[in-house]
């Protein structure tokens, strides 16, 4: 009976191991460090909304990669078209794999670049305790620890692209200054202004001085009739000297 006993214990026991060994650990289920494991990793934190962006492009994002990761509610103030995932992530992407340690050792005002072509991240340190990236306090730091490929932290706010200066659109509905609308013109102002708008045509026939004005036909008439009475008074003064 008691052979019977310890054989049965033992097979308990080798059962409850071989489930134990099948049984992954939390660091397997996490993964090997790469971008799948990392989004778990973030989701644990309930960064959700970061995560979602994560999967939508994990195929093209680099290793070595340090990730700033705004919360759901700040990213909730966001405009992300899908076109622009990509570029969003770049902004909030470090080009390498820094913890907060790596970051509180680095002199204050150190600009970073980041997984975007033209946009750089200026680091304040205050007193090697407390980190800003462009003005927005890392608060969840070394969120992501497993592996070697990617690190991440939360911060408390987004990350806004960086025009550079003269190079920058006009904002849609943004009006130009309306010019201010010209004062009286003065005398001299008024009559050069308005020579210069009128024909050589209309100046000449304007003119008093290059044309006289046309007779009426009432002072037409009266000259023809004085012409008529002298040539008559003249024919009258030749006839009474002939005869």
């Amino acid at each position: 009976m008691a052979s019977f006993l310890a054989a049965s214990l033992l097979i308990a026991l080798t059962v409850s191991a071989s489930n134990v060994a099948a049984t992954p650990s939390p660091s397997a289920v996490v993964g090997n460090g790469d971008i799948a494991s990392t989004a778990q990793e973030m989701q644990r934190a309930r960064y959700f909304t970061f995560v979602m962006l994560i999967r939508m492009v994990q195929e093209k994002i680099p290793h070595n990669t340090t990730f700033l990761m705004p919360n759901d509610r700040m990213l909730s103030t966001a405009t992300i078209p899908e076109s622009q995932v990509l570029e969003f992530l770049s902004r909030h992407s470090i080009p390498a794999p820094l913890m907060f340690d790596d970051f509180i050792k680095l002199p204050n005002g150190t600009v970073v670049p980041t997984a975007h072509s033209s946009q750089t991240i200026t680091i304040t340190n205050v007193e090697h305790q407390k980190i800003y990236f462009n003005n927005i306090e890392l608060i969840s730091p070394d969120v992501c620890r497993v592996g070697d490929l990617f690190r991440c932290h939360g911060i408390n706010g987004v990350i806004r692209p960086i025009v550079p200066r003269g190079k920058g659109s006009a904002c849609p509905g943004h009006l130009a200054p309306a010019t201010a609308a010209p004062g009286p013109a003065s005398g001299a102002n008024r009559s050069l202004e308005t020579s210069s708008l009128t024909s050589p045509n209309m100046s000449s026939a304007t003119s008093p001085s290059l044309q006289p004005a046309p007779e009426s036909p009432q002072s037409s008439h009266t000259s023809t009739s004085q012409i008529a009475l002298s040539y008559t008074t003249l024919i009258l003064v030749l006839v009474f000297y002939i005869f």
